[in-house]
C-alpha cells in the first residue's frame, strides 16, 4: 500500500531529525518536543504516481464513471486543484449525458473546493464565465434536463448575490457603479450592473429558453420560485415565473393551486435574507397592515372562485376543497395558539362560507355524478357546517338519480349515518342500508362494509325491541357475513369490522338475555361453520377480540357445567379449548394457547 509506505518513509524522516537535534543538544541536554509528522519531500512524487494510476485506470475503463469520481475526490483530499478540471473534462468526454457531472464541474468553476478538513476556507473556483460555458455546453447536450435549467438559473441569482454584497460593503449608490465593478462584467456585452442587479436579465433569460425546451410541467416552473425564495430582491422574476404559468396553464388543475397557495404565501411570508432592503421590509409591513385590517379579503380564495369556474372538473374541485381545508386548518391552529383572535374568526368564517359556496356550484353542474368520493367528502363539509339536510339531500340525489353512485356503498354508508342523525328512530338508517344491499354488488369490496353496519344497528335495536323477525334477519345476516368476509380475504383487512369484533358484539346480545342456546350457535358457526380461523395474518385486534369471545364462551359453559350440565356442555367446553388452542398456536401465540389448554385440564 503507497499510503502506508508513505507514512513509513514520514516517520523515518521525523525520526532522523529528532535524533540528530539530541546529538546537537546533547551538551544542554536539552530534549526537543516531538514534532508532528509533515509533508515531505517525497510526498508530491507519490500524489503523482497515484494521479498516473487513476489515470491507467480510466484509460483501461473508459464508461466506468467511478473512477473519474474517484480521481476527482483524490484530487480534492491531496489539494491537487490545478488538475481537477482537466479531470472533469475528460469525465464529461466519456459522459457527456450526465447531468450531476456538468453541475459538479461547473460548481468547481466558479465556487471552488474546501482545502483541507480542518480549514473552512475555499480554493480555486471564482470564474463565472467558465461556469457559464459548462452549463451551456451541458445544456446544448442535455436539453431537458431539470437539474441543468434549474442549476444554471441558480447561478446567475449567485452571482447577482456576490455583486450586490459587494456593492454593500463598498457602500456604493446602486445607479452609481464602480468602475471594479464594471471590469467583472467584461464578459457581459454593453450590460451595466445597474441592469444586471435591477432587471435580473439573465436569470430571466435561461428561465424563458427552459420553459420553452420544457413547456408543459408546471411543477418544473415552481421550482425556479423556490431557488428564488432563496434569495433577496427577486420579486421581479417570481411575478414574471407566476405571469407565465397563469398564461400557459389556464386549464390545468395544478397550476391554480400553485396560484392560489402564491397568493397566500406572500399575505404570510415575509422575503428573508442579509441583504434585504428597506423596499423589502416596507412592503412586508404593508402587506401586515392590509391582512389585519381587512381580513375578508383574501386572494387566494377569489383565485379558486375563478379556477373552479373556468376548469370545471372533479380534480378541481377536489384540490380546491382539500387546500381551503389545510387554510382553515392552519388558522384553527396557528403557532398552537388556543384562543383565537376576532379577525382570524373572521378568516375562518370567510373561508368556511367558501368552501359551501363550492358545493353549491358542484351541484349545480351535476360534478358529483362522476365522482363519489367527491359526493361524500361534500357531505362531510355540509354536515361539519351545520347543513346536515342539505347533505342528505345531496346524499338521496347521488343515490337516487346517477348510477355510478348508487353502487357505491360509501354513498350508502354516508346517507345511512346522516339518517341517523336527523332521525330520532334507528329504523329509518336500517332502511336505507337493506335498500344499499340491493343496489350494490355482492363482489364489491364495500359490501361487507354495509353488512356489518346493518347488522350492528339490528343488534343495537335488539336491546331494546325484542322480536323473532328481527331474531331471524340478525341470525341470517351474520350468516352472510361470515361468507363474505370468509370468501374476501384480502379486501377484508381495509374495512373497519373484523369477524371477532361482530361475533363479540353478538355474543355479548347473546349473554345479555343469558341465551346459551344462542351463544352456542354463534360460536359454532364461527369455529366450524366457517374458515376464518384457517386465514393467516391475523391482526393483533382480532386476535385480542378472538380470546375475548372464547374466554367469554367458556365461562358461560363452565357456569352451565357448575349448575347440573349435562355431558354436552362439557364436550362443548372441551371443544372450545382445543380450538382455541390450535388458533393461536397457528398464529405464533403459545402463551395464549396454553392458558386455554389449562382450563381445559383444570375440568
Amino acid at each position: 500500500n503507497l499510503e502506508k509506505l508513505r507514512v513509513l518513509r514520514n516517520k523515518k524522516v521525523v525520526a532522523r531529525r529528532i535524533a540528530e537535534e539530541r546529538e546537537m543538544n546533547q551538551n544542554t541536554k536539552k530534549i526537543p518536543e516531538k514534532r508532528k509528522p509533515g509533508r515531505s519531500i517525497g510526498d508530491a512524487s507519490i500524489v503523482q504516481h497515484i494521479h498516473l494510476l487513476y489515470v491507467r485506470a480510466k484509460r483501461k475503463w473508459k464508461q466506468d464513471l467511478s473512477w473519474h469520481i474517484q480521481h476527482a475526490e483524490f484530487a480534492k483530499e491531496s489539494q491537487s486543484h490545478s488538475m481537477l478540471s482537466k479531470i472533469y473534462a475528460e469525465a464529461l468526454q466519456f459522459h457527456p449525458r450526465n447531468s450531476s457531472l456538468w453541475i459538479e464541474a461547473a460548481s468547481h468553476e466558479y465556487f471552488g473546493c474546501v482545502s483541507n478538513e480542518s480549514d473552512a476556507g475555499m480554493s480555486g473556483g471564482g470564474s463565472i464565465k467558465n461556469a457559464r460555458v459548462l452549463l451551456q455546453r451541458g445544456l446544448r447536450i442535455n436539453p431537458d434536463s431539470r437539474e441543468l435549467w434549474l442549476q444554471s438559473f441558480c447561478l446567475e441569482l449567485h452571482y447577482m448575490q456576490k455583486l450586490r454584497g459587494r456593492r454593500e460593503l463598498l457602500q456604493l449608490d446602486l445607479k452609481k457603479p464602480s468602475p471594479g465593478v464594471e471590469d467583472s462584467f467584461n464578459n457581459d456585452d454593453d450590460e451595466t450592473v445597474e441592469e444586471f442587479y435591477q432587471d435580473a436579465k439573465l436569470p430571466r433569460i435561461i428561465y424563458k429558453n427552459a420553459t420553452k425546451s420544457i413547456c408543459s410541467d408546471v411543477r418544473f416552473r415552481l421550482q425556479f420560485i423556490d431557488q428564488c425564495r432563496l434569495f433577496p430582491e427577486t420579486k421581479k422574476i417570481i411575478d414574471e415565473i407566476m405571469a407565465s404559468i397563469e398564461d400557459d396553464f389556464e386549464n390545468i388543475e395544478e397550476a391554480w393551486i400553485a396560484r392560489a397557495k402564491f397568493s397566500l404565501d406572500n399575505k404570510t411570508k415575509v422575503p428573508g435574507g442579509f441583504l434585504m432592503s428597506p423596499w423589502d421590509s416596507q412592503m412586508s409591513k404593508k402587506r401586515k397592515y392590509r391582512e389585519l385590517a381587512e381580513p375578508e379579503q383574501n386572494d387566494a380564495l377569489d383565485i379558486l372562485e375563478e379556477a373552479t369556474d373556468t376548469v370545471c372538473t372533479p380534480k378541481m374541485f377536489r384540490e380546491s376543497v382539500s387546500f381551503v381545508k389545510s387554510y382553515i386548518g392552519q388558522l384553527s391552529d396557528k403557532n398552537g395558539e388556543t384562543n383565537l383572535s376576532n379577525i382570524r374568526k373572521a378568516q375562518i368564517t370567510v373561508a368556511t362560507t367558501f368552501l359551501k359556496s363550492i358545493v353549491k356550484k358542484a351541484e349545480a353542474n351535476n360534478i358529483m355524478s362522476s365522482d363519489p368520493e367527491l359526493a361524500v367528502e361534500f357531505a362531510d363539509i355540509l354536515v361539519a357546517t351545520g347543513s346536515t339536510s342539505d347533505a342528505l339531500r345531496i346524499m338521496k340525489n347521488a343515490t337516487d338519480r346517477r348510477k355510478d353512485c348508487c353502487a357505491c356503498p360509501q354513498i350508502w354508508l354516508k346517507r345511512a349515518e346522516i339518517t341517523a342523525r336527523i332521525s330520532p328512530y334507528l329504523t329509518s338508517s336500517c332502511k336505507v342500508l337493506r335498500k344499499s344491499l340491493q343496489e350494490v354488488p355482492l363482489h364489491n369490496e364495500g359490501y361487507c362494509d354495509l353488512l356489518s353496519k346493518l347488522f350492528l344497528n339490528l343488534l343495537l335495536l335488539s336491546t331494546t325491541i325484542e322480536s323473532s323477525v328481527m331474531e331471524k334477519e340478525v341470525a341470517s345476516i351474520y350468516d352472510k357475513i361470515l361468507l363474505c368476509f370468509c370468501n374476501q380475504a384480502d379486501s377484508r383487512r381495509t374495512t373497519a369490522y373484523t369477524i371477532p369484533s361482530l361475533s363479540l358484539s353478538y355474543l355479548q346480545l347473546a349473554s345479555s338475555r343469558q341465551n346459551l342456546q344462542l351463544m352456542r350457535e354463534i360460536s359454532t358457526k364461527l369455529l366450524n361453520s366457517s374458515n376464518y380461523l384457517n386465514h393467516s395474518n391475523i391482526t393483533e385486534s382480532e386476535l385480542f377480540d378472538m380470546k375475548v369471545l372464547l374466554k367469554h364462551c367458556i365461562a358461560h359453559e363452565k357456569v352451565a357445567l357448575n349448575f347440573g350440565g349435562s355431558r354436552k356442555s362439557r364436550q362443548k367446553l372441551t371443544h372450545l379449548c382445543e380450538a382455541a388452542f390450535d388458533f393461536f398456536m397457528k398464529n405464533d401465540r403459545p402463551e395464549i394457547a396454553d392458558s386455554f389448554m389449562a382450563i381445559k385440564d383444570k375440568n
